[in-house]
């Protein structure tokens, strides 16, 4: 059963008129939105640029820390990218050159997780708290947390880029009623009027390797990820 904070952000959502017409198929349990683009249609609006993509990060190894010893700035103490999430975040990073996709500026959780995600896959990457895992939260400041999130996803990047904001399950599902799975997901969205958003629709993380496959050189090549 969803929270009462996910039932409203996503009312939120709905109300303000983000939804659309499904475009790909999604699980209606977990997410609120529906996708206006699919993948082909989302990399060449992703290609254009003045989009912002809230990703989760890549797959984990398991692993239950201990709440006692926990350190933000200690990797060994917290669940971190498995063998293959290193590849996947590799893998975005070495497609989106293919795919002609430009991204400006990369943000994340300061969770090691999240910082290896945007390092193995955009490149140069600054730390950002609005992206962590709020659990101890109180309702108001998780809240609070949304409404900082959104006000990025409002935000244009630089003309002909895109940027990134690497973060956790409670950002995508509790915040926008998104889907958070598989890990790696990543939403796209673009601004809107009147400080708004649109949701664009969704990549999983075999659909960045799979479309570049597919796809003809870019023309020009486009610039790698800052590193």
């Amino acid at each position: 059963m969803h929270s009462p904070f996910l039932r409203s952000a996503a009312a939120v959502l709905l109300v303000a008129g983000l939804a659309a017409p499904a475009a790909r198929s999604a699980d209606p349990a977990r997410q609120a939105l529906a996708p206006r683009l699919d993948a082909p249609a989302l990399v060449a609006a992703l290609r254009e640029g003045g989009l912002t993509i809230l990703m989760r990060h890549t797959e984990t190894a398991p692993f239950a820390p201990d709440p006692a010893t926990f350190d933000v700035a200690d990797c060994k103490t917290q669940r971190n990218l498995s063998e293959k999430g290193r590849e996947q975040a590799r893998a975005i990073g070495a497609a989106l050159p293919k795919l002609g996709i430009r991204i400006a500026t990369i943000d994340s959780s300061p969770y090691c997780r999240c910082l290896e995600t945007a390092r193995l896959a955009f490149g140069k990457v600054e730390v950002s708290e609005i992206l962590s895992i709020g659990d101890e939260l109180s309702f108001a400041e998780k809240h609070e947390r949304g409404r900082a999130v959104r006000e990025r996803l409002a935000t244009a990047p630089e003309p002909g880029t895109n940027s990134v904001l690497l973060t956790h399950t409670g950002t995508l599902l509790y915040s926008f009623g998104l889907d958070a799975r598989p890990e790696g997901i990543a939403h796209v969205f673009r601004p809107g009027p009147a400080g708004t958003s649109v949701y664009l629709g969704l990549l999983l993380p075999e659909d960045w390797v799979r479309l570049a496959a597919a796809s003809p050189p870019a023309a020009g090549g486009a610039p790698a990820p800052p590193r």
